[in-house]
């Protein structure tokens, strides 16, 4: 039997005028974005990429990398950019965690209404998510370290003095315990 008709002609290439292959191909031959600033400022257009590489010490392929022995490798060339690489990586950054609202209240309300008493917060009928008072102490102990919001939770106590910062999140502690008050009472009723 032979081949059912029309076959041959759909499986023929057609040209694609909606791609633009002139841009297509100059994205092909262009070099890599580069956006790591150290690097931008040592790289030489003229090498390629492999060459730039080694000349920084730095590994184009970590998997070569990691077979080479200490008295086989090659010195690099332009070093201070490893040097500023590795400074970069390990100076200290700020601490950008936040505890989003919900438990942010739930801990203020507990430590202003228990302090410290663990136990009786895990029995509280704010704990919806029925936590034991090692995940309540947990969550505080969490919210004591972030300081943006434990210096605001301290400015609103007025055990700290000055000037808010601008980072800092401004809690009105009489809302959240009347919020749980007024909740209580319609219950209660």
């Amino acid at each position: 039997m032979g081949k059912a008709s029309g076959v041959s002609r759909r499986r023929r290439k057609k040209y694609n005028y909606n791609k633009n292959l002139k841009k297509i191909h100059k994205k092909l031959i262009s070099l890599p974005k580069v956006r790591c600033k150290q690097i931008k400022e040592a790289w030489d257009s003229s090498k390629s990429y492999v060459r730039n590489m080694e000349e920084m010490g730095l590994s184009d392929d970590p998997n070569k990398t990691i077979g080479i022995r200490e008295n086989n490798k090659k010195k690099a060339v332009k070093m201070e950019v490893v040097s500023e690489l590795e400074a970069e990586a390990t100076a200290p950054q700020p601490k950008t965690l936040r505890l989003p609202t919900e438990p942010m209240k739930f801990c203020v309300y507990m430590i202003e209404k228990y302090g410290d008493d663990y136990k009786a917060m895990a029995r509280d009928p704010k704990n919806y998510y029925q936590a034991t008072p090692a995940e309540i102490k947990k969550k505080i102990k969490k919210f004591k370290s972030i300081p943006c919001q434990w210096n605001a939770y301290m400015r609103a106590k007025g055990i700290l003095e000055g000037e808010q910062k601008s980072d800092e999140y401004h809690i009105d502690i009489d809302e959240i315990t009347e919020n749980v008050n007024q909740a209580s009472s319609t219950v209660e009723m």
